[in-house]
C-alpha cells in the first residue's frame, strides 16, 4: 500500500512535469513512512536529517502513515505533512504556497483514480482503512475506517494500467475480503477483474482470517487469472493470545481455512505473518505457535517482534516480555521456518513453472520473475531476449534461500 501511494504521488508529478532527480539537486523530496512497527516509525525522522544535510535547498513532504498519527511533530521538520487519506489534496496544493499541514479523519475522493507508472505489475486499492481494531495494530488509526471504493473505478484503473503495459494486477486492502460496494462482494470483484481483456493474472493482498470462505477458496480454482497463491496472516498459534490480540478466530478456525484453500488449490502457496513476544505470551504460548507452524507448514512466513504501536491497547497491557526475549523467540521462529521453506521449495526442483518476467535481476544478464505461487525465479537472459511484462515457462534448475534460479523451456 506504501509503494502505490508512493506511486500516486510520482504519478501526479510526472502529469505536471516533473522528473527524477538525483537526492542532491532535487528541488522536492518525498518520504513516505511506516508505522506498523516502531522501528519503522522513527527512521523517517532520520531520513529526513539525513537527506537534509545532502540537500539543504529542497522542499520537503512527509507522508504516510506517520504524517497520518503525528502531523505537528513533522510539520517541525517539513514543508508539507500530508496524511494517509488525504492524497488526493495533493494534486491540488503541492505547486502552490507548498506549505502546510493536510491531514483527514475520512478518505476524500476515495474513487478517484490515479495514474500508474508504467510496469509488467499494478497495484489497485480496493478497499481502504481497517475495521478489526486488533490489540497490536495501529492502522486503524493511520488507514482510518474501512471505505470500499466503487467497481466502475477498479475497473477503469486496471483498464488504464493494462493500457500501458501491465499484465498483472495486484488488489489491495487490509482486508480485501471485507469488500463490499453495491451489492458487490470481494468473489464478485474477482468475477469482474477476471474478464477484463488484457490482464493475465490477478493477486490480493491481504485477507484476514475471520472472513476468509470456502466460497473464496474454490473461486481461486474457478478463476483462471487470480494465482494459486493465500497470504492469511496468522499472528499466533496461541488460542489465548489470538484471543489477547482481539483476532476473533481461534487456530481451529484458522486451520480450516487453510484446509478449504488446499482442498481446491493443492499446488497453491500460503504465506503469513507471525507475531512473538505479544504481552502475556508465555514460554507454552510460543511453543503452540512453533507447532503451528509444524502443522500448517507455510510456504514462507514474515516474522516480527512485538513492538507498541500508539492508540494500541496491547501497549497498555501488563507483562511486557523482555527485547532479549523477544530476540530469542524471533530467532527460533525463523530458523524453524527455514528449514520448512527449504523443504517446500525442493519440490520444486526440476517442475515446469510459467513466470512473468518482472525486472532486472542483481545479478549480470539475470533477469527477475514470479511464477504464479509468488516464488521468485532468476532466469539467465545474456542469450534471450525477455523483456518486462513476458509470460513464459521456466525450468526450475536450482534452489536459492530466497528465490530460484530457471531457465526457459524453449519447446
Amino acid at each position: 500500500m506504501n509503494e502505490r501511494d508512493s506511486e500516486k504521488i510520482e504519478s501526479i508529478l510526472q502529469e505536471n512535469g516533473y522528473e527524477k532527480a538525483d537526492i542532491k539537486e532535487a528541488d522536492i523530496v518525498i518520504v513516505n513512512s511506516c508505522a506498523v512497527r516502531e522501528k519503522s516509525e522513527k527512521k523517517i525522522f532520520s531520513e529526513i536529517g539525513r537527506i537534509r544535510n545532502l540537500n539543504k535547498k529542497a522542499k520537503f513532504i512527509s507522508m504516510g502513515c506517520v504524517a497520518q498519527i503525528f502531523p505537528q511533530k513533522l510539520s517541525k521538520i517539513s514543508d508539507v505533512v500530508l496524511g494517509t487519506a488525504s492524497i488526493y489534496e495533493f494534486k491540488n496544493f503541492f505547486n502552490k504556497d507548498f506549505k502546510g499541514i493536510f491531514v483527514s479523519k475520512e478518505m476524500t475522493e476515495s474513487d478517484y483514480i490515479f495514474g500508474h507508472l508504467k510496469s509488467p505489475t499494478a497495484y489497485i486499492d480496493i478497499i481502504y482503512g481497517c475495521d478489526n481494531f486488533c490489540t497490536y495494530c495501529v492502522v486503524p488509526y493511520t488507514r482510518l475506517r474501512e471505505v470500499s471504493r466503487s467497481y466502475n473505478s477498479i475497473i477503469q484503473e486496471i483498464k488504464n494500467a493494462v493500457e500501458i503495459g501491465a499484465k498483472e494486477v495486484i488488489l489491495l486492502g487490509q482486508n480485501v475480503n471485507s469488500y463490499n460496494f453495491d451489492g458487490v462482494n470481494f468473489i464478485g470483484l474477482l468475477e469482474m477483474v477476471n474478464k477484463i481483456a488484457g490482464v493475465k493474472r490477478i493477486r490480493f493482498v491481504t485477507s484476514h482470517p475471520k472472513d476468509f470462505s470456502e466460497d473464496l477458496a474454490k473461486t481461486i480454482l474457478d478463476l483462471d487469472k487470480v494465482c494459486e497463491h493465500l497470504h492469511l496472516p496468522l499472528q499466533s498459534g496461541s488460542d489465548r493470545i489470538l484471543k489477547l490480540m482481539r483476532r476473533k478466530y481461534n487456530f481451529k478456525e484458522f486451520a480450516q481455512k487453510i484446509e478449504y484453500f488446499r482442498k481446491y488449490n493443492p499446488k497453491g502457496s500460503i504465506t503469513s505473518d507471525i507475531i512473538v513476544g505479544f504481552p502475556r505470551e508465555t514460554k507454552e504460548d510460543f511453543k503452540q505457535t512453533l507447532m503451528a507452524l509444524e502443522e500448517i507448514q507455510f510456504d514462507e512466513i514474515y516474522s516480527f517482534k512485538y513492538s507498541n504501536r500508539p492508540f494500541a491497547k496491547a501497549a497498555l497491557m501488563p507483562d511486557q516480555i523482555s527485547e532479549e526475549e523477544k530476540k530469542e523467540r524471533l530467532s527460533i521462529v525463523q530458523d524453524l521456518q527455514s528449514k520448512i521453506s527449504e523443504q517446500i521449495n525442493k519440490r520444486y526442483l526440476g517442475s515446469i513453472q510459467e513466470v512473468l518476467i518482472e525486472s532486472k535481476a542483481k545479478a549480470f544478464n539475470q533477469v527477475q520473475a514470479r511464477t504464479r505461487t509468488n516464488k521468485i525465479v532468476n532466469i539467465d537472459n545474456s542469450k534471450l531476449n525477455l523483456n518486462e511484462g513476458n509470460l513464459v515457462f521456466a525450468k526450475i534448475t536450482k534452489l536459492n534461500k530466497h528465490s530460484f534460479n530457471g531457465e526457459i523451456c524453449t519447446n
